[in-house]
């Protein structure tokens, strides 16, 4: 049986050298912390910040972009270790990145409240922004986002696939592969961060994982039921025609996940 880690690590691979014509030129910008490649479009507020999953660059979003940009400002970008993008440090722990994400988004001037995107460990990422600094959010949407707790729940039920294997690391670039390396003290992090703010949030599953077997699934379904009972605001749906990449298989879906999110946020 396939294993989903290297099923999505080809998928990301093939985005990492594959252009998409839905988003604008990119620019660079350079703090303390990080040189990120990023785009910024539209106007309004609250701002909608894209976090890509494992692997992925900003044109993983290529999909929702045009349409987000259309409603209010949407920002994505390449984390460091994607593209030209850069860090100052090597660590890659889910800490690391919001320190850096935030970083830049105050060198923009593109100030809170914020709606947070995030695909894949890309929405455990913004989990831990939204706990980290739970006054600069006023929404998330978490796209088969990854469980902090996931992985011990996997192991516990035996279902199998339930960490990457050795083979995976050696097909990775460095970005991604120290961010893989970090990732139970992501997990760690997220865990013993702050609550979960009690604001909008809206959590969307695929529902096509067949590749990883049943019980696997069923584990996944489990913390994705977590993921939503995070907040009392919450609405969790699951695309039963949709595998992992659902703003792929379902851009419409993502979009009106995340307008519904800033409706609420502006009301």
């Amino acid at each position: 049986m396939k294993n989903i880690f290297t099923v999505v690590a080809i998928i990301a691979i093939t985005n990492l050298f594959s252009a998409c014509a839905a988003l604008p030129t990119a620019s660079k910008v350079t703090t303390s912390d990080a040189r990120h490649n990023y785009v910024v479009s539209g106007a309004g507020s609250p701002t909608v910040i894209l976090e890509s999953g494992h692997g992925d660059g900003k044109e993983s979003w290529g999909s929702i972009y045009s349409k987000v940009a259309e409603e209010t400002r949407v920002f994505a970008y390449d984390r460091a270790g994607y593209g030209t993008s850069r860090s100052a440090t090597k660590t890659r722990d889910g800490a690391a990145i919001v320190r850096e994400l935030r970083s830049t988004l105050r060198a923009l001037a593109l100030q809170p409240p914020y709606i947070l995107v995030g695909h894949s460990i890309g929405g455990t990422y913004m989990e831990l922004y939204a706990r980290t600094y739970p006054d600069e959010v006023a929404g998330v949407v978490l796209v088969d986002s990854r469980h902090a707790d996931f992985t011990r729940q996997c192991l516990v039920a035996d279902a199998g696939s339930c960490t990457p294997p050795a083979l995976l690391s050696a097909l990775l670039p460095q970005g991604p592969k120290r961010e893989m390396a970090a990732g139970e003290e992501t997990f760690e992090q997220v865990m013993s961060a702050g609550e979960f703010p009690d604001i909008p949030l809206i959590v969307l599953t695929g529902g096509k994982q067949f590749l990883t077997g049943q019980t696997f699934y069923d584990v996944w379904l489990t913390t994705q039921e977590q993921l939503a009972s995070l907040s009392s605001q919450s609405v969790h749906t699951v695309c039963q025609q949709c595998g992992h990449y659902v703003h792929k298989d379902n851009p419409d879906l993502v979009v009106d996940a995340i307008i519904s999110v800033i409706e609420q946020a502006r009301n």
